[in-house]
């Protein structure tokens, strides 16, 4: 076990500037504090709270990092004299450990920049005078706004409260903003719901469908192949509840007991004891269950309720069988009075579940591809190195519509820079690619053909015919001349791109009409195709395999990643641009095996269209 550290001068200097501020009074000096491997700062803060529960002065201590001024500060309320209530902005305040002084219920002071760490550096200083001042002024700040009422301030962001999670199970849902009208439509307030164990994470339940108690459906999210591929036999149902706003405990404190949740619910017209007795029947197994409750949110605080969302209980094992209690019958009215008592007078705690909203919009807040570009379907032609890096790119931007057509199987070699891994080897690349594609976006609708395009596919399959956008990554004349041969009903937006040698140039030729213009794109990109022809011809390639000698493209994954992204984002214009027939050529810049860029080298375009 290490010594305890000194106090470092830093620390002593932002301690000293709290000397003499206003309103600020040290209960003591700072401390070290082995079990939490922290420095400890008692102090109490003066703020203005008049009209409200708080009292004007009350105790804190300050955890701060031992690399102060980085790493962290936290306020915590003492147990005696500081906070007992959960407030906005704050974890649910617990008592926690009976060996510590201060309870859980950390403030949050940092704004929504500064959690970004160093990219908003200037909003908290990081000096070691100003930072611990500036919290300890946020601090006297945060009560003040809490005494008003205003931590939530209208026009702000709605935030939920601090639930208390145990466990790493989480149940997922599809909620959008606008289906909240099928809730308020509905006259059911409670029900069924089938959960659905994501494939490959057991981690995982996704709800699908609610219904109500007599099986009519109520709701039903509109999940993707991953989730729909899911057999009978592995679903279950578990009850469902909801109530007509966010179900906590004044000021802003989630139900942590039965009891709790009774008066929680309560207060928003749902009795928790008439909803349970309606389920509890079906549920004397003598195993757990799960309950979700819902309920309808805003997207600014002060706004009109836009999604449902549902937070996941665990019930406890109701009376069942022979297990009833010494005292009791064994009937259901006899188990029901059993388990109230379990339940409310006891005052069992709560086990709540981690819930998340995989709404699209939701999970691609992180960063999504225009939505036009997001609502088509595409057609991939190609499951290569480029098509596949595009693919996944796409996937993960928000398509969730792609049909793909490839006649080639997965060989070891193929792994140096595509995107699937050695248990794909010998397999098809359409039906490999589909696969991994729908692990990776819950929405996603995808189908694979084990064949290359001809003109029959074309016309004969319908999930073809459909597709808007038409990707090729074939490197294939033959390809793009069946593509010109083809004429469709109505426009679509073709997209054919290639690259060279090592991946260093990329051409990427895009059109809107009917049909493929064959004849523009080779009069565009005539020139650049056989000057790779001629780099093609004057470049030692790599061989694979014994026996006759079998050349390989030579491209790195690095290249085949950059060139993927630009093509993305080449494709990104298109969708927006709609050229008539347009060529995009990059190239990579190097200089002694040093990477310089990328440059756009030769926009061709022929005549917009109207």
């Amino acid at each position: 076990m290490r010594d305890d550290p000194a106090l470092t001068d830093s620390l002593r200097v932002g301690r000293r500037a709290l000397d003499g501020v206003a309103g600020v009074e040290l209960l003591a000096e700072v401390s070290w504090d082995s079990e939490e491997q922290c420095w400890v700062l008692p102090l109490r803060l003066r703020a203005d709270t008049s009209g409200s529960s708080i009292p004007e002065w009350t105790d804190w201590y300050v955890l701060i990092d031992e690399h102060y001024p980085w790493g962290r500060i936290d306020f915590l309320p003492a147990k005696k004299g500081g906070l007992e209530d959960t407030h906005p902005h704050q974890s649910l305040n617990r008592p926690g450990s009976a060996a510590r002084p201060w309870r859980e219920g950390r403030l949050c002071l940092q704004t929504g920049l500064a959690s970004l760490g160093l990219r908003a550096r200037p909003e908290e200083p990081r000096s070691p005078e100003a930072r611990l001042s500036w919290h300890v002024a946020g601090a006297r700040e945060w009560l003040e706004s809490a005494a008003r009422g205003q931590l939530l301030a209208p026009g702000h962001a709605f935030e939920l409260p601090d639930l208390p999670t145990a466990g790493s199970q989480q149940v997922v849902f599809r909620e959008r903003a606008g289906e909240l009208g099928t809730w308020m439509g509905s006259q059911e307030r409670r029900g069924w719901v089938e959960l659905l164990p994501v494939p490959g994470n057991l981690r995982l339940l996704a709800a699908n469908a609610f219904s109500s108690l007599e099986g009519r459906r109520v709701f039903s999210p509109d999940w993707g192949d991953l989730l729909r591929s899911v057999p009978r036999q592995r679903r279950f149902r578990v009850p469902w509840m909801r109530c007509d706003s966010l179900p906590i405990l004044p000021p802003y404190a989630p139900p942590t007991s039965w009891p709790e949740l009774e008066k929680a619910l309560g207060f928003r017209g749902l009795d928790v004891r008439k909803e349970l007795h309606t389920f509890a029947s079906q549920l004397r197994d003598g195993e757990h269950h799960l309950c979700l409750i819902g309920f309808p949110i805003p997207e600014k605080v002060g706004g009109p309720d836009v999604r449902m969302h549902w937070w996941a209980l665990q019930l406890p094992i109701f009376a069942h069988g022979n297990v009833a209690p010494r005292g009791y019958r064994r009937n259901e009215r006899a188990y029901w009075l059993h388990d109230q008592v379990h339940l409310f007078e006891r005052a069992l705690p709560l086990e709540w579940l981690r819930t998340d909203n995989w709404a699209p919009e939701e999970l691609r807040s992180r960063g999504a591809l225009p939505e036009p570009l997001r609502s088509t379907w595409v057609l991939l032609l190609g499951a290569g190195a480029l098509g596949s890096a595009m693919a996944e790119l796409l996937v993960r931007g928000g398509v969730s519509r792609m049909v793909i057509l490839d006649g080639d199987v997965l060989e070891a070699g193929n792994l140096v820079r595509h995107t699937l891994d050695v248990t794909d080897v010998r397999h098809s690349k359409a039906d490999a690619l589909a696969r991994r594609l729908r692990t990776l976006n819950p929405d996603l609708q995808v189908h694979a053909f084990r064949k290359n395009l001809d003109e029959q596919t074309a016309r004969s399959t319908w999930l073809v015919s459909r597709c808007d956008t038409i990707l090729d990554c074939t490197a294939s004349d033959e390809v793009l001349k069946t593509l010109g041969r083809l004429t469709w009903e109505g426009d679509r937006l073709f997209f054919s791109t290639s690259f060279g040698v090592r991946a260093r140039r990329l051409l990427c030729f895009s059109a809107t009409g009917p049909t493929f213009p064959w004849g523009e794109f080779w009069k565009q990109a005539e020139s650049w195709l056989q000057q790779e022809h001629e780099e093609l011809r004057r470049t030692e390639l790599p061989r694979e395999g014994l026996g006759c000698w079998h050349p390989v493209f030579p491209a790195r994954a690095d290249d085949v990643a950059l060139a993927a992204a630009i093509a993305v984002k080449a494709l990104v214009r298109a969708t927006v641009a709609r050229p008539a027939a347009r060529l995009d050529v990059y190239e990579r810049e190097e200089h002694a095996d040093c990477f310089r860029g990328v440059s756009h080298v030769s926009p061709v375009q022929a005549h917009a269209r109207p």
